[in-house]
């Protein structure tokens, strides 16, 4: 039992690391990833001088200052070319966590191969160098990193939120929303307003709607991923990887520790929101 547990957990792991990784696909985000690490690098390594680098060179006023800053003009340009023409040649949009965890390591040897070309001796004992230039490079991109990624999150956490309260705001809309399988082709309609639920059962796509006030159910071969996309401007948005429903038929909210449960118009069963999306939904809680 203990072994099958283990199984289990290992795969929920596997799974997680597999899904998309979409905090950084718009380009303003990643010029605004990259300025917050150029302005936060440059003013940290001058004020604070980790790692007692002021003392590495004997230089002093405003040599100093612009060598320091000059390693995080380096860190800054090695990301401005890995976030936009190296993504655009590889097409990495969007990335897998895994993979975006792994371009991040070569990120990250990147700038400690500039490092060791532009201020150490790259013919001299490379293999000692190296692991002393990622060492320092690792630590000192954490800090910066970490916090450009948790201010890129929270704005566009607070523009969903936004986006979230106008739907809501929205009167209910009277034209139809055509589905379409994975070739484009229409298969059915329905009206916005009694459109329920869409929720992802292996290749198929399972749409729930009201008709003679109860609820039907229609198969659409496609994907969730690919029905978001078209749903952008609807009130239909996601809010787990399995499930995307209609803000306009939400009748109740609830919040049970750390879980987070949706109750629909006319359905018995509750629809899960994932820990990804409850930040949306608990604006309906305040």
């Amino acid at each position: 039992m203990k072994k099958e547990n283990k199984r289990i957990n290992s795969l929920k792991k596997l799974d997680f690391l597999n899904n998309d990784f979409t905090l950084l696909d718009k380009k303003s985000d990643r010029y605004l990833l990259i300025g917050i690490i150029l302005v936060f690098s440059t003013l940290f390594l001058n004020i604070f001088e980790p790692f007692n680098i002021g003392h590495w060179y004997s230089d002093s006023g405003i040599i100093k200052i612009l060598r320091l800053s000059s390693y995080g003009f380096v860190v800054a340009l090695v990301f401005l070319f890995t976030q936009f023409p190296l993504r655009r040649k590889f097409k990495k949009e969007p990335f897998k966590l895994i993979e975006y965890f792994i371009w991040l390591l070569f990120e990250i040897a990147l700038i400690s191969l500039v490092y060791i070309v532009l201020y150490g001796n790259p013919i001299g004992n490379f293999v000692n160098d190296l692991i002393y230039s990622l060492k320092y490079t690792l630590l000192g991109i954490c800090l910066p990193y970490s916090f450009a990624i948790l201010i890129i999150y929270y704005k566009n956490q607070r523009a969903e939120i936004k986006q979230l309260q106008i739907k809501i705001a929205q009167p209910a809309e009277k034209r139809m929303i055509s589905f379409k399988d994975e070739n484009g082709k229409i298969k059915f309609s329905a009206l916005t307003k009694d459109l329920l639920l869409l929720e992802s059962t292996d290749n198929y796509v399972s749409v729930y709607y009201i008709l003679d006030n109860k609820v039907q159910r229609k198969l659409l071969r496609n994907t969730l991923k690919n029905l978001e996309e078209s749903f952008k401007d609807k009130s239909i948005i996601r809010c787990h990887r399995s499930f995307m429903l209609n803000l306009q038929n939400v009748e109740f909210v609830q919040k049970e520790g750390k879980k987070l449960n949706v109750k629909l118009k006319l359905m018995e069963n509750s629809i899960p929101v994932s820990q990804k999306y409850s930040p949306l939904f608990l604006e309906f809680l305040s």
